[in-house]
């Protein structure tokens, strides 16, 4: 959990949630997959001995602004493979290089970094398997964004970000995750705040911790945090979670499964 905030980083009074955009990093026995490169990638530990696979839930900036933030990008000897389910291999490559190059940013990195491999999603399923499931499920976000699970032999991730629930989502988003270990969820707002800001693309605590007692899953992790959300706030809001398989997420170290 490289990066756990939403919208911008933020870097006061966030050091025990953690102020980088989102990132997460599951590692299973042959792969390392990579969810979305917010600031939260500079973090990463690009792997030598696993294939390296990013996933893109979407393409706002606080998903992709970090992608040459890391130093192992650009020293990397083996492939790293870019993909996502909202889009198709060229249009992700040329939304990439189109956000790290001209008048948005100094390096075109997808002509510079040869070892930056785009590939369709289908493709990048069939190089998981048969050791890691991986499957996908759309979400309500303006311009689009897509849902992730991972299955191995040791467990299931599911990753929901970004996403604005509604009760009609309900019956998919259960069988989507149904035995997880873990599930990522986006709670940038309290059911108070979501009142006035409907069709923004994000769901709330609350609805989060009635989603995990409904849900056959282990735990549940509420992340995107909104900026304006302070460490000492995430804290007095822990206190009134109603699950006891939810929590917030806290920007640490990488999921194994």
């Amino acid at each position: 959990m490289h990066g756990t905030r939403g919208s911008i980083p933020q870097p006061k009074q966030t050091t025990r949630y953690g102020g980088n955009t989102s990132c997460y990093e599951v590692l299973t026995d042959d792969f390392q997959i990579i969810f979305d490169t917010g600031t939260g990638f500079q973090d990463v530990a690009l792997d030598q001995d696993r294939m390296t696979v990013i996933l893109y839930s979407h393409f706002h900036h606080d998903h992709i602004q970090g992608l040459p933030f890391n130093l192992d990008v650009f020293s990397h000897l083996k492939d790293i493979y870019l993909s996502s389910a909202l889009v198709n291999r060229q249009v992700l490559k040329n939304l990439i290089q189109t956000y790290f190059s001209g008048g948005y940013f100094p390096v075109d990195i997808v002509n510079i970094l040869k070892q930056l491999k785009f590939l369709n999603c289908t493709t990048v399923q069939r190089k998981l398997a048969p050791t890691c499931k991986l499957d996908m499920i759309e979400l309500n976000h303006p311009g689009g964004s897509m849902g992730y699970s991972l299955k191995t032999e040791k467990g299931k991730f599911s990753y929901l970000l970004d996403n604005e629930y509604s009760n009609d989502q309900l019956d998919a988003l259960l069988e989507f995750v149904d035995d997880s270990k873990m599930v990522i969820w986006d709670g940038m707002f309290t059911e108070e705040e979501l009142k006035n800001r409907k069709g923004w693309g994000h769901s709330s605590i609350e609805q989060a911790c009635i989603f995990a007692d409904q849900a056959n899953i282990g735990e549940l992790r509420i992340s995107h945090h909104s900026p304006s959300r302070t460490d000492d706030d995430l804290d007095t809001l822990s206190v009134s979670l109603t699950s006891a398989k939810a929590s917030f997420a806290v920007q640490s170290a990488k999921v194994n499964f």
